[in-house]
């Protein structure tokens, strides 16, 4: 293999280095290393772990004389999932994606129940909730990566992206119209004081969320779990909807929940100070 694989690999900027062969490379090979590109980040594959092997690939490639096809004889696929084997990666993103726009929506949902000061409980909200998570993969696959040269070959998943984003806008905000009564479970007028107390636990549910599915230690994710739990019971609270589990969340469930997170905070401790 050539020398330009020599560098110091503390030194090398490995994604300048790709775009810079990249750049030279036949129409048909760039089409499979985009693939291959797309291929890894399924894969999770780490930025850097992944520019690296694609430099290294596409330097391979190019030593040998030989074009894509010719030089690694196999689907895009077949050689990333061999190529992806033994790189670090990342943990799926998914469901913290996925909690993003819950949060979103958390909000959305909020301000129609300031500006109809009634707070209304429908099977609309699960349907949102299904088209989050319908929307998350191709977010991943159409919207981001809008931004980059791969962007191209991304615009049917960016569209049913948009398709699913704008038809859930909608169901919120016309969850209270005569067209959607029929998914209507209940709904109570509220004061601004008692809206805006229940938009506060709206927004700590949707944040409860997003932050145990991205927090690294298991000691925040329970903190969290405690308030999901805490603040799911809030909102049913008001309604006749699981009385009697609401109740026992509202009065009992926080001093339970704030026992368990004093054990695990010293749980936690005492297994930082044997490693130390």
């Amino acid at each position: 293999m050539s020398n330009i694989l020599h560098k110091d690999v503390f030194m090398t900027d490995y994604k300048k280095e790709y775009e810079s062969i990249f750049s030279g490379l036949s129409d048909d090979d760039q089409l499979a290393f985009n693939s291959l590109n797309q291929e890894f980040d399924k894969h999770f594959v780490t930025k850097d772990a992944k520019y690296e092997k694609l430099y290294i690939m596409a330097v391979s490639m190019v030593d040998s004389g030989k074009n894509y096809v010719e030089y690694y004889n196999a689907k895009t696929k077949d050689v990333a999932r061999v190529a992806s084997k033994d790189l670090p990666k990342h943990r799926n993103k998914y469901w913290s994606d996925a909690a993003i726009l819950g949060v979103y929506f958390a909000v959305l949902f909020s301000v129609t129940i300031f500006i109809l000061g009634e707070i209304v409980i429908s099977f609309v909200l699960p349907l949102v909730i299904i088209l989050i998570l319908l929307m998350v993969p191709f977010m991943n696959t159409g919207i981001k990566h809008q931004t980059s040269r791969r962007g191209n070959n991304q615009m049917l998943s960016g569209l049913i992206f948009i398709i699913l984003f704008v038809s859930a806008n909608l169901l919120i905000l016309f969850m209270n119209s005569e067209f959607l009564s029929a998914l209507k479970i209940t709904a109570l007028d509220a004061s601004f004081a008692e809206s805006l107390l229940y938009v506060l636990f709206i927004i700590v549910t949707a944040a409860s969320v997003y932050f145990i599915f991205s927090s690294e230690s298991w000691a925040s994710k329970l903190i969290f779990i405690v308030l999901l739990i805490y603040s799911a019971g809030r909102l049913l609270y008001p309604f006749d909807i699981l009385n009697g589990l609401s109740e026992f969340i509202v009065q009992y469930f926080m001093f339970i929940g704030l026992i368990l997170i004093i054990i695990g905070q010293y749980i936690r401790s005492k297994q930082a100070n044997k490693e130390s």
